[in-house]
């Protein structure tokens, strides 16, 4: 295994650990064509990463709708709750 050779091409299949950690360069647009290719087709067949991904893009979406003073003013328990969410991703 080269150092120089992204650890996630090792793998016949894309397990969801590594959707995880690929999935911001699948929303830049990041991805080498076989990266995007194995990443859409493990989002074909896996829901729980297909949800990952919609729930990032409604984070970008809302998260450019917000201003400053708006995350200030975020219930303590909706907080709390997103944070826990984002805390579980990345385990």
């Amino acid at each position: 295994m080269s150092d120089s050779e992204p650890l996630h091409l090792h793998h016949p299949d894309l397990p969801c650990s590594q959707f995880v950690e690929l999935v911001t360069d699948y929303l830049d647009g990041a991805l080498t064509a076989d990266e995007l290719a194995r990443v859409d087709e493990h989002l074909g067949i896996c829901e729980g990463c297909a949800a990952v991904l919609a729930q990032w893009r409604l984070v970008i979406e809302i998260t450019g709708e917000l201003r400053h003073d708006d995350v200030e003013t975020i219930d303590p328990s909706v907080r709390a709750s997103l944070m826990t969410v984002f805390r579980q991703t990345r385990t």
